[in-house]
């Protein structure tokens, strides 16, 4: 999905999409990439991707099996100073008190080796808890292609590393500097392989054959 900008906030300040969390977790230097230098290259991974929140956006809040549905929902945090949009949050009935949110976060493929979906989804609760002045104990990941819903307790060391990776995130937004390219087996899979090419760090083979690549037709 495309990134979103930093956007401005009502106290006047600039605060990154949560998004951007999953970004920098997944790589430092593609976060930099998409939230710094605005740049961004669809792949069919992305295009998914974006099909798929369209249509949960789309569909209409409603309630199910005593259940309030809300898609679409306005996110914030002046603690993590970040904001959003959720896919999907389900308020729970809750007999000692007000209904607790539930949020529901959809991902295209299956659970993932890094944690990066669920310090995202992490992020909404932060969110939802500062917004509404509940706790949120616990929210799912729904995969698309398999229809597999996941839940995610929230825990104190998911809560943590969500903290510390918001503040990752502020400080690389800060230093305006781009983080060096480390080459990965997820590189390539990534949108942005060609740009950021980090077998140039390799060898000087793979120097010659990326500059031979360059020029080649499609």
């Amino acid at each position: 999905m495309t990134p979103l900008p930093v956007v401005p906030t009502a106290d006047g300040d600039d605060y990154p999409p949560l998004s951007a969390l999953n970004d920098l977790l997944f790589c430092t230097r593609r976060c930099f990439m998409h939230r710094v230098e605005g740049v961004w290259v669809e792949n069919v991974h992305t295009t998914s991707g974006t099909l798929d929140h369209r249509r949960v956006h789309a569909s209409r809040d409603a309630e199910v099996s005593g259940k309030r549905i809300a898609r679409a929902l306005p996110l914030v945090s002046h603690r993590l100073r970040i904001v959003g949009v959720s896919d999907l949050v389900e308020f729970q009935p809750d007999i000692n008190g007000p209904d607790v949110p539930f949020p529901v976060e959809y991902k295209r493929g299956k659970k993932r080796k890094w944690d990066n979906d669920e310090v995202q989804l992490c992020a909404q609760a932060i969110c939802l808890e500062e917004m509404l002045g509940v706790v949120v104990p616990a929210g799912a990941i729904f995969h698309v292609k398999s229809k597999h819903r996941r839940d995610v307790s929230f825990t104190p060391a998911l809560r943590k590393k969500t903290e510390d990776t918001a503040n990752r995130l502020h400080a690389l937004l800060a230093t305006r500097t781009a983080p060096p390219p480390v080459l990965h087996p997820k590189c390539k899979q990534c949108s942005l392989h060609r740009l950021c090419m980090p077998e140039l760090l390799t060898s000087q083979a793979a120097y010659r054959k990326s500059a031979t690549n360059l020029f080649k037709a499609e």
